[in-house]
């Protein structure tokens, strides 16, 4: 009689950076019939792996937003060196989707619940005109004073109820969160938001884009002031557009994580 043994199959665990222009994909979650990130990348780790792959992500960008420091993981009993996953995923996906690391990280890591802070970046080109080269990367406005809006966005700073900047739909418990830092500055024509906080609402930094677009045309000193007063969205108007926004980058102190490869305008001064 041969005696047959019992394999256990270990499993492997990893950690991603994925950069992604958002202008071709219905945003981060896969959804039925629409064209996702998380789709596109489960389906190239899958073929990678040759077994379903799950993805797990830092947070949920919407249609149109771009990620430049995005981290996602995922668990699989595939067993493979990190040099293919890396170059065969970036071979299986579109060229607005680049992976540019991977690592091995622990069963409990979790990209949403282990991020400390998140840092989104904002970019309004102020030519007056659109731009046929950045129209799908920002958000082209009349002149704006960056000076008048760094002032301001200061106001934000700490923690409060940001009720006024929460986009319908949130299911947040709660509208408190805390910002640690937010500045405003310029490179040319394009105006740079840069907004650090431990988390976010649904829609809220699309909404603070378009508070401080008002103050960078003419809004009374003190306008984000009142709203965070007034506790009421409607007082703030319409919603920035989704283009100009990027998840900059994810916070992981505990982690030894490589920082992203980021463009010029969305790096930290």
């Amino acid at each position: 009689m041969t005696e047959i043994s019992d394999v256990t199959h270990q499993r492997h665990h990893f950690a991603f950076c994925v950069q992604y222009h958002g202008g071709a994909f219905r945003g981060w979650q896969r959804q039925p019939g629409q064209v996702a990130i998380q789709g596109e990348l489960e389906r190239a780790l899958g073929t990678i792996a040759n077994e379903p792959i799950a993805l797990r992500a830092a947070g949920r960008t919407d249609a149109g937003v771009h990620g430049t420091g995005q981290i996602a993981s995922f668990s699989t009993n595939a067993e493979r060196p990190i040099s293919q996953w890396l170059r065969g995923v970036n071979g299986l996906t579109p060229a607005s989707i680049q992976v540019s690391w991977f690592k091995s990280v622990s069963a409990e890591f979790h990209p949403r619940f282990d991020a400390v802070a998140r840092r989104y970046t904002y970019l309004f080109h102020d030519q007056g005109r659109s731009n046929p080269f950045l129209s799908d990367l920002t958000w082209c406005s009349d002149a704006l004073d960056e000076n008048a809006m760094h002032v301001e966005a200061q106001t934000l700073l700490g923690e409060h109820d940001f009720s006024s900047f929460r986009g319908a739909g949130c299911q947040s418990l709660t509208p408190m969160r805390r910002v640690d830092r937010c500045e405003v500055r310029r490179e040319g024509n394009i105006v740079i938001m840069n907004i650090e906080a431990n988390a976010f609402l649904l829609h809220m930094v699309r909404n603070i884009a378009s508070g401080l677009h008002q103050v960078g045309s003419g809004a009374a000193r003190g306008f984000l002031q009142s709203l965070l007063g007034a506790k009421d969205r409607q007082r703030l108007g319409i919603t920035a557009p989704a283009q100009g926004l990027y998840l900059a980058e994810v916070a992981y102190p505990q982690q030894d994580f490589p920082d992203p490869p980021l463009p010029p305008l969305i790096r930290r001064r």
